[in-house]
């Protein structure tokens, strides 16, 4: 124990309080395993039901309208001899503690702070969207975001090819992963990342519907399954999500908004990027959270027909974003508070009431932090100090793209 201590140089009061943060973490999420939500009674249950009773066939029809990695651990929780709910609720608590470390990790590469580092990890445990998704709701979204969390990894690392492949995975379980897409094509502008890093996201989820499409469900409806999706629930702008559509009215003009907004957020990123992709700057561990985050915001901000779950991954990037800068410590609470308001709006009252305060109060605050994190970013871009001339940009990517081979070099003779 005395070496594990030393090794990782850690000291008692660190380990009482990783100890602490676990048990807690463990309790809250034990205390919440047994609530059975509609959602788990409408799809999760019957699913896994039918996946008993077909077998794999059950891959062949059309009665899910998820990405097949899902399904296929589904598929695997039919098989086992224990409650379906509580294996389901168990491999994503199991998750949810692996993305804390990973939190943690990714403090430590950037802020080299242990106390941020251990407090992170430790808050991480204890935020309320992660444990209502997870071990309340029964929700999926920690899948995603744990291998958006490797993909930063990585980044921070520059390890681009890894970083792809691990975003490349979370595409293949929620298309929620795009929200954050125009910060990879940021990066690629800016020579951190290669064209063909890109070919992970089409080529991994090709090879995670292979097993459904063997199974027998056709390959066009494999591909277009996303695309099902987004035609679902389109009987509101915005489902209980607090966004631009809960100011102007989420009842009206409900087809041409539909449409409209799809198109008005294409062109909001497109001038977004093509604004960030006229200087050169460096591109830091933060500012790589800075402009994650901020699209994260932004994208389900003007996009149409977004759930109330929608806001998980900007709660996971802002605390990120706290931690590398104290000023903006609001930027986490407001944004977590936010979305959890808008998770129990659904949760305690099946959807039909209003939370506390009122959607358009809270899509208000939201405008706010993406303006404030928008105006960080634009602060950054043209600071002195972070611009490359175009002699320097060069010889740093050159000496970026030499070190990536020097390291693949290394991992290979090891």
């Amino acid at each position: 124990m005395k070496r594990i201590l030393e090794k990782y140089q850690l000291d008692w009061a660190d380990v009482s309080y990783l100890l602490v943060m676990t048990v807690i973490g463990i309790a809250i999420r034990g205390i919440l395993r047994v609530v059975t939500t509609v959602d788990w009674e409408m799809y999760w249950d019957p699913w896994i039901s039918d996946l008993r009773e077909m077998g794999f066939s059950y891959l062949a029809t059309d009665r899910y309208d998820y990405a097949p990695s899902f399904v296929y651990i589904l598929w695997v929780i039919s098989k086992l001899p224990v409650n379906p709910m509580t294996a389901y609720k168990s491999i994503h608590i199991v998750l949810d503690f692996a993305a804390a470390a990973v939190m943690g990790k990714l403090v430590m590469e950037t802020t080299k702070s242990r106390i941020k580092s251990f407090s992170t990890y430790g808050l991480m445990l204890i935020v309320p969207t992660i444990w209502a998704d997870s071990a309340l709701w029964a929700q999926c979204d920690i899948i995603f975001m744990l291998f958006i969390l490797l993909c930063f990894y990585y980044l921070f690392r520059e390890m681009p090819n890894r970083a792809m492949f691990f975003y490349g995975l979370a595409f293949a379980f929620k298309l929620q992963s795009l929200f954050i897409f125009p910060f990879l094509v940021i990066l690629w502008v800016n020579k951190k990342i290669k064209i063909q890093h890109f070919l992970w996201i089409p080529g991994l989820y090709f090879l995670s519907i292979i097993p459904a499409w063997i199974a027998g469900r056709p390959l066009i409806e494999l591909i277009n399954i996303y695309m099902a999706q987004g035609a679902q629930d389109v009987w509101s702008l915005s489902i209980k999500w607090a966004n631009i559509y809960q100011i102007i009215g989420n009842q009206y003009f409900l087809l041409e908004y539909a449409e409209a907004g799809t198109w008005l957020i294409l062109g909001i990123l497109m001038c977004v990027m093509f604004v960030m992709a006229q200087k050169r700057y460096r591109i830091t561990n933060e500012f790589i959270v800075q402009i994650a985050l901020f699209f994260a915001i932004l994208t389900p901000y003007f996009l149409p027909h977004m759930h109330e779950r929608y806001g998980c991954l900007a709660d996971v990037l802002a605390i990120l974003y706290a931690m590398m800068n104290w000023k903006r410590f609001y930027i986490p609470l407001v944004q977590i508070l936010m979305s959890f308001t808008c998770y129990m709006a659904y949760l305690s009252h099946l959807g039909d009431q209003e939370p506390t305060i009122y959607y358009g109060v809270w899509a208000l605050a939201e405008l706010a932090l993406l303006v404030i994190v928008g105006l960080d970013m634009w602060r950054y871009m043209r600071s002195q100090e972070n611009q490359l001339p175009v002699r320097e940009a060069v010889t740093e990517n050159a000496v970026s793209r030499t070190g990536d081979v020097r390291k693949e070099g290394k991992r290979r003779n090891g």
